[in-house]
């Protein structure tokens, strides 16, 4: 499925859903809460879907890490009647043109895809989580962020909207877990769209 397909052109897909794809990630407090936070951020009801294996292919041997995107495409074609699928991992994930992502979603599109591997870790002396509310914290942000892609928000210029680039752990922790004014009007005006 390409990015530019609209949930339009699935008539059967459920459109108050979106479900949590759990990839070889059995957190269920990390996943509940990611569940939570979504229903409260976006108009959906959110369900937490079965552990599942990741792609065969997705993993490049010589770069030891997942391709983001082989997911990505594997989520989408995946025959779930969801209006939105999120993909959670604890594996590192990259795509060609970056070392590595926090995480990847189709603009627009039906999937994205969040990593918990480098939420984690410290950047620099400052970065590492005091606590498992900070790790918690990250994942949930950037769920959100990966889901605002979906719906095409694009990055946003205001440093506490969760739209705003996740560049680095400081970023990340500076963020909100909410949308900024704009990036809410933008998100009602597409949600209209659907």
């Amino acid at each position: 499925m390409s990015g530019s397909q609209r949930i339009q052109d699935f008539p059967n897909v459920n459109r108050r859903v979106v479900e949590i794809v759990p990839l070889e990630i059995a957190d269920k407090d990390l996943l509940s809460a990611l569940a939570s936070e979504i229903t409260r951020v976006f108009p959906f009801q959110c369900r937490v879907g079965t552990v599942e294996r990741l792609p065969a292919g997705a993993l490049d041997p010589h770069r030891g890490q997942y391709h983001a995107t082989r997911i990505l495409e594997h989520l989408a074609a995946s025959g779930r009647n969801s209006f939105r699928l999120l993909g959670v991992t604890a594996v590192d994930i990259f795509t060609p043109v970056m070392r590595y992502v926090f995480g990847e979603a189709m603009f627009p599109g039906r999937a994205a895809l969040v990593s918990t591997y480098r939420l984690g870790i410290a950047t620099s002396r400052d970065d590492r989580p005091r606590d498992r509310s900070v790790f918690t914290s990250r994942v949930l942000k950037e769920g959100i962020h990966e889901l605002g892609h979906t719906f095409e928000l694009t990055h946003c210029d205001d440093p506490t909207c969760v739209m705003t680039a996740s560049l680095d752990m400081m970023r990340i922790d500076a963020k909100k877990m909410q949308l900024c004014y704009y990036c809410k009007i933008m998100l009602r005006d597409k949600l209209k769209e659907v």
